[in-house]
């Protein structure tokens, strides 16, 4: 049975005051028992505990971040362990960057030499260099709503892009320099590989972190050193050719003139519109969602298949071109790039292999129908029909 120590006899064991651990226990980072009457007692199992709170604040870190660390699994808490290292790794370069300039200035003096003026100006210059250079990193850190997520973000602002990173930034280049087209070939696969990159920096993989969407939002702000960053990558101009390719990625299911209706069509709503829009479509597939089980021939099928072929004559505007390109991008959606794939979970709040079986439903639905009513309705721009005991085929 572990021994039981008093407060007093606990704090003297542990080399701590008793106001420290007074203000651990009101902080929940170490819990002791309570006896009867009320006194703390503590057991050799919070000894350890103890240590490793010490041993964590002599790290540098808070007694916040100390009490979510002890919570996390092993290898979060090894990721944590590596960017602190990271972090006073920092410090330790500009001291020593700074004891380099002031040994040179004693070394001149010890021979006898006045310190010349161009060493004291290297000695302000490096200091001036690293603190504006903290600063600006510490200047960051206003873009991140939480401690954690700065951490996990500080390795970028203090090292720079990845290597993943730069050469995707050099291949876009490439592209900008070559004049590609933003929906070839070529340029989807960029903005696939883009999109990958951004997915494993969102997941916390902190081999490939970037800025995060505040931060980039609000690059005016960003220190001196962080905007020569944009310029020497030319991120604003790699920014736009993604955020063009992805939006392109649905392109080639259209003519070119379908392309351009439904680019219009989709221009003419208002944000609110697409809003709206977008809420239908997620509440739609949570019903489906709901009724997968169901006899697709069922009136309640029937019901759902109705209400999405609505939505889908709403967004095409009942262009028979642009219901021909919905029609392909629909079929086609099990080659899906990973840019569609992603985009269909974002416009249905749901992980692509749940809208998949949600679309199989769909399918089943608008089979069950009878051949001509399916032919008449599916693709060309008829009058839209969603009434639920006589509900009209999907159009893509």
């Amino acid at each position: 049975m572990s021994t039981l120590y008093q407060v007093h006899e606990f704090a003297a064991l542990a080399g701590v005051t008793v106001r420290a651990l007074h203000h651990y226990d009101r902080l929940g980072l170490l819990k002791p028992r309570r006896a009867e009457s009320g006194y703390r007692l503590y057991s050799d199992p919070d000894l350890e505990r103890l240590e490793q709170i010490v041993a964590l604040r002599f790290l540098g870190f808070s007694l916040k971040q100390i009490r979510e660390l002890l919570l996390r699994p092993p290898l979060d808490f090894r990721e944590a362990l590596r960017l602190q290292r990271r972090a006073i790794s920092e410090r330790h370069s500009q001291i020593a960057a700074a004891l380099r300039a002031i040994e040179a200035a004693e070394a001149s003096l010890e021979s006898g030499k006045p310190a010349a003026p161009a060493i004291l100006k290297k000695i302000i210059e490096v200091i001036h260099m690293e603190n504006d250079k903290q600063s600006g990193i510490d200047a960051m850190k206003l873009f991140y709503s939480t401690d954690e997520a700065w951490q996990r973000h500080r390795r970028y602002y203090e090292e720079g892009p990845s290597p993943e990173w730069q050469q995707i930034y050099s291949v876009i280049n490439d592209a900008l320099a070559a004049g590609t087209d933003p929906a070839s070939d070529r340029a989807q696969d960029l903005a696939n590989r883009w999109l990958a990159l951004n997915l494993r920096a969102a997941s916390g993989d902190p081999a490939v972190q970037t800025d995060s969407p505040t931060a980039w939002v609000n690059r005016a702000r960003w220190p001196d050193f962080m905007k020569q960053r944009i310029e020497q990558f030319h991120l604003e101009q790699v920014w736009d050719f993604a955020r063009i390719a992805i939006e392109q990625a649905r392109k080639k299911y259209f003519t070119p003139s379908g392309w351009e209706n439904f680019s219009a069509h989709l221009g003419s709503h208002t944000p609110a519109e697409h809003t709206a829009s977008w809420q239908r479509r997620v509440d739609l597939f949570r019903e489906i969602e709901a009724s997968l089980t169901e006899d697709p021939a069922s009136p309640k099928s029937q019901a759902l298949a109705a209400r999405w072929v609505g939505e889908r004559i709403e967004a095409g505007g009942s262009d028979p071109e642009i219901v021909a390109g919905m029609m392909k991008v629909w079929a086609d959606r099990r080659n899906w790039s990973l840019i569609l794939r992603h985009h269909a979970e974002g416009h249905h709040l749901m992980p692509f292999d749940r809208f998949l079986k949600c679309a199989d439903f769909l399918d089943r639905a608008i089979a069950s129908r009878p051949p001509d009513s399916r032919g008449r309705n599916f693709g060309t721009g008829a009058r839209k029909n969603t009434a639920p005991n006589n509900p009209a085929p999907a159009n893509g």
